[in-house]
């Protein structure tokens, strides 16, 4: 099976389902899930791809901990993986990053997720899905991922490009300094559930802050949750270098007061 774009359609979703090698993840709340989902989708807690290290809230599982999660719901190292939700992607998009950070990049998102499955009126399930133990390795991508050092680093270095996904008002409230504020809510079409607008038109909207394809972009928000919508969409629109800073605000918040 080929690895899908990182967003994928309603109709190349379905036309897989049953496929061996393809492995779908609802990441909405238990209730939704039982009420109805894709058929064979795994329900997939989205904390417990998270810990607390050092203060700081929704960082990533540690290797170890990573593989045995994802090797508890049968999701191999082969697999393909699409991921859905009831929230433009943003959950969706935290999975596809963990991912990434862990070497796995068969990884993409239900364009329009669970709201224009269900829109579109194709076929659910409430028998809750089970797959056999699978083999998951963990191996990390360091290109995807940012810490304090490297955006200490970037902040000196100038070779970087800090991009807040905040809030405009969260921005203003305080920001990592050089840092240039994008709410991650642009990405989103009105009056639709998909997950990103056109790429050209972002593509635009970006260079009119001074952010290009060719560079080095750092995302952030508080906790790493709306960034990983921004390195998804990044990404779709044709920006390779894209890396999250996973602890985003308030590790920095904690770094900068330290003594």
């Amino acid at each position: 099976m080929h690895s899908p774009n990182l967003l994928v359609d309603p109709t190349w979703l379905e036309s897989r389902i049953g496929n061996e090698r393809l492995r779908i993840a609802d990441l909405r709340d238990p209730a939704a899930y039982a009420a109805g989902h894709i058929p064979t989708a795994l329900h997939v807690d989205l904390e417990a791809l998270t810990h607390r290290r050092n203060g700081c809230d929704n960082m990533l599982l540690p290797s170890p901990e990573f593989e045995e999660l994802m090797s508890s719901l049968g999701i191999a190292r082969d697999d393909v993986l699409v991921a859905y939700d009831d929230h433009w992607g943003l959950p969706s998009s935290r999975l596809v990053w963990s991912l990434h950070r862990y070497g796995h990049r068969s990884a993409a998102i239900l364009n329009g997720g669970w709201d224009r499955w269900t829109e579109e009126r194709r076929p659910s399930d409430r028998t809750p899905a089970t797959n056999q133990r699978a083999i998951f390795q963990a191996r990390l991508d360091e290109d995807v991922h940012a810490d304090v050092s490297f955006v200490r680093r970037a902040i000196a270095q100038g070779d970087a490009i800090l991009l807040d996904t905040r809030s405009p008002a969260e921005f203003e409230a305080g920001h990592v300094p050089g840092a240039r504020g994008w709410d991650w809510f642009n990405a989103v079409p009105e009056h639709s559930w998909d997950c990103a607008r056109d790429p050209g038109e972002l593509r635009s909207e970006l260079a009119s802050l001074g952010v290009h394809p060719g560079e080095e972009i750092v995302v952030y928000c508080r906790t790493g949750m709306r960034a990983a919508h921004s390195y998804v969409v990044l990404h779709h629109i044709g920006f390779p270098r894209v890396r999250l800073f996973d602890g985003s605000w308030q590790e920095w918040s904690h770094a900068v007061q330290e003594p």
